[in-house]
């Protein structure tokens, strides 16, 4: 029989945690591959190593990580606003609390970007900023606009009736050379100086492209989930889990078959991604769904799979990742900086894929081991500490107080 996942007022969700440690999995899989780069790179550079190893760390990419799990964890960050919301919503103040707490997101992820241009948590504060004025719409239509968004809609609409049809192209893919010299040879300060420059481009790219609308569409998900409550208890959704979970799948399954029928043909080539100009248009919007159904499949699928207990045991340590997810997230940039960057070990495109993938299994085992050791002591993480202390403007202790050892109680009981 599976477990029923549920909790009470004010605890947390642990399925979430899971989640949110699944999530991470993927984005250091997505950064890491390409030696923590965080834009686009010359096209020879992907090409650099052709091993059978590194075209199956590449194929993985391509169909199964690159663009899934960010909107994971964009869902995961909509569903969090709602927990956050329902919990404080009888507070006066909450709209002027709230809005100060994702402005100390904003400037956390503008100095995460000075260090590396691929950071997301400054768009998560703007966005989260613009989920104030989603939060009263009605359930159904919260739905219907969150699946016009993740797919991208708009945007395709818009290119569309474009003339000349716009190229399918990596994000800032004119600074290609420039991003590359940066990375090979800047020292720190030019790399911060350089990222800080960055941001208007990213920023017009995450317009252009749709990311931004896509973004805010799984932060709308997330928020229709937490009103439907689907995670406070599985089992009672079970059925809802389940026909999202084939569904998804039957999708992901048929595109995925179109898209290597496309490759077989020579219709598509990666990793520069080049599509035959009558077919960009439907492959765009084709791959926009694709991305959209994997997202909703592995949400679906991880939490399904946790019912089962031969599954727990291998579920249950993301959940300690989970619960310090920001911690992690910028302590994975640290060990990218510093393996890859010419100020840290200076290894960028000297490792292959295959290997940086190796490299990244230990890196996600040391967070697994220094965030348990982290929470056996101390309640958060140190970042997620920091962050609610300056919200509330309160600096509470965040070490675990001692629990007394049990054989010392029964020592105490017998003596007694």
């Amino acid at each position: 029989m599976g477990r029923e996942i549920t909790t009470g007022k004010g605890k947390r969700i642990e399925i979430l945690d899971i989640l949110r440690g699944f999530a991470l999995a993927g984005i250091l899989y997505a950064h890491m591959v390409f030696w923590y780069t965080g834009a686009a790179l010359p096209p020879g550079v992907y090409f650099k190593y052709d091993s059978l190893p590194d075209n199956v760390a590449f194929a993985i990419f391509g169909a199964f990580v690159f663009g899934k799990f960010f909107s994971v964890f964009s869902f995961l960050f909509g569903l969090g606003f709602y927990l956050y919301f329902h919990k404080r919503k009888d507070e006066g103040n909450f709209n002027t609390t709230y809005l100060w707490r994702m402005f100390l997101l904003l400037l956390i992820g503008l100095a995460h970007h000075s260090l590396w241009r691929g950071d997301i948590l400054a768009v998560y504060a703007v966005l989260g900023m613009l989920l104030l004025f989603f939060r009263r719409l009605p359930t159904k239509l919260l739905a219907l606009i969150s699946l016009f968004f993740i797919i991208n809609l708009p945007t395709h609409i818009y290119e569309l009736f474009q003339v000349p049809a716009a190229k399918v192209e990596f994000p800032m893919a004119s600074q290609a050379t420039d991003y590359y010299m940066l990375i090979k040879s800047g020292d720190l300060q030019t790399v911060v100086t350089e990222n800080t420059l960055s941001w208007a481009a990213k920023m017009q790219y995450q317009l252009e492209s749709g990311r931004f609308l896509m973004t805010l569409g799984y932060f709308l998900l997330g928020l229709y989930a937490g009103r439907r409550r689907l995670f406070r208890n599985i089992e009672k959704n079970l059925k809802n889990f389940q026909k999202w979970n084939k569904i998804s799948l039957n999708i992901v399954l048929i595109l995925l078959t179109a898209g290597l029928l496309m490759y077989l043909f020579e219709l598509v080539t990666l990793p520069q991604l080049e599509i035959a100009p009558p077919l960009q248009w439907p492959a765009g919007l084709l791959f926009s769904i694709y991305n959209a159904s994997l997202t909703i499949f592995f949400i679906t699928g991880v939490s399904l799979l946790y019912r089962k207990k031969v599954f727990q045991n291998f579920l249950s340590p993301l959940g300690v990742m989970g619960r310090m997810a920001l911690t992690n997230y910028l302590l994975q940039t640290v060990f990218g900086l510093l393996i890859f960057y010419q100020f840290g070990l200076g290894l960028f495109d000297q490792t292959s894929p295959a290997i940086n993938i190796l490299v990244a299994i230990l890196i996600f085992h040391l967070q697994l081991k220094f965030s348990q050791l982290w929470l056996r002591h101390f309640k958060q993480g140190p970042v997620e500490w920091l962050w609610r202390s300056l919200t509330y403007f309160k600096f509470k202790p965040n070490r675990r107080k001692p629990k007394k050892k049990e054989a010392v109680m029964v020592e105490e009981v017998s003596n007694g």
